[in-house]
């Protein structure tokens, strides 16, 4: 963590006031936003996992129960109706909770993903409080050559490229959605490794 001696300093302490610099400021903003970003994901990480387990579990016991139904004796079949009906929704119902448990994927993405910036803020943080690295040109160019590294995704990459290109945020995102409306939605299920 960056020290802030002028922040814990009373104002009147000409030496810590002369410590203060706004690249400091900017650093520990910088590892504020990196903490808000932890705590977060730690605390849907619990709810996340529980919803996986609680899908998972309701599957395991749709198949039971439908593996049950197909044991049964004919007799106690049809003493249940159309056993048919049951055992294709028990199958729905084993496959729609699949799909869901697919479907968290998107968690794990945004959790990489958020992992990315929070390690492109703390680098951030620390170049800036080296006003001889921050004011060269090529040691800019080597910082975005080490954070270009970190990312796996496409959506990432491209967000990265056209920002490093002068891009505004605004107008990545823009050009980003308008890429994934040309190539098309997945549907539910695909997988995408990443």
């Amino acid at each position: 963590m960056i020290e802030r001696n002028a922040a814990a300093a009373p104002p009147n302490d000409a030496a810590a006031m002369t410590s203060w610099a706004p690249e400091r400021e900017i650093a520990h903003t910088l590892e504020l936003c990196e903490a808000q970003m932890e705590a977060a994901l730690g605390e849907s990480d619990h709810a996340v996992d529980a919803l996986v387990s609680a899908f998972s579990s309701m599957v395991e016991n749709a198949s039971a129960a439908r593996m049950a139904l197909d044991n049964l004796p004919p007799a106690q079949r049809s003493a249940l109706g159309d056993a048919a009906a049951l055992r294709d929704r028990l199958a729905a119902v084993e496959s729609q909770m699949a799909a869901a448990i697919v479907a968290f994927q998107f968690y794990d993405k945004l959790n990489q993903r958020l992992g990315h910036v929070r390690y492109s803020l703390s680098t951030l943080a620390m170049f800036v409080c080296d006003p001889v690295q921050s004011s060269q040109r090529e040691q800019w160019q080597r910082l975005f050559s080490t954070l270009r590294r970190l990312y796996r995704t496409e959506e990432e990459r491209r967000i990265f490229q056209m920002m490093i290109e002068g891009a505004s945020a605004e107008q990545a995102l823009e050009r980003l959605q308008q890429v994934s409306q040309t190539l098309g939605v997945r549907t539910t299920g695909d997988i995408e490794l990443f």
